[in-house]
């Protein structure tokens, strides 16, 4: 417990349960409303990622706050886009995305607001 900075069992036990929470939340609602990050590392000289990328994002500009890009070695790069709104449309933006070839990986960090 303390390893992972917990200083007491009250506060580890109060963080599971909201994790445990915002993944169902995440997994069976469609009328919930959050925020979160969508983060993705994709090689970027495959299939244009790049633009492709690009042009979903434009189609959910509702729901996106602010988007960062970093170049890691070689070819790849991590893009974090931050999203905040109707938990369907931030589903849908994810699914989208990882529709491309060139993304290696993409995770979804969903905080529901109640």
């Amino acid at each position: 417990m303390v390893k992972a900075g917990y200083t007491d069992r009250s506060k580890a036990l109060q963080t599971a349960i909201h994790s445990l929470i915002d993944d169902y939340s995440w997994k069976t609602n469609n009328n919930a409303e959050g925020a979160g990050a969508i983060i993705m590392m994709y090689d970027n000289h495959i299939y244009n990622q790049d633009k492709r990328s690009t042009q979903v994002q434009h189609k959910y500009a509702d729901i996106i706050s602010a988007s960062t890009h970093i170049h890691l070695e070689n070819d790849n790069c991590l893009e974090t886009i931050m999203v905040k709104g109707d938990i369907k449309r931030i589903r849908d933006l994810a699914k989208h995305l990882s529709e491309n070839r060139g993304i290696k990986s993409l995770k979804v960090n969903f905080i529901s607001v109640m």
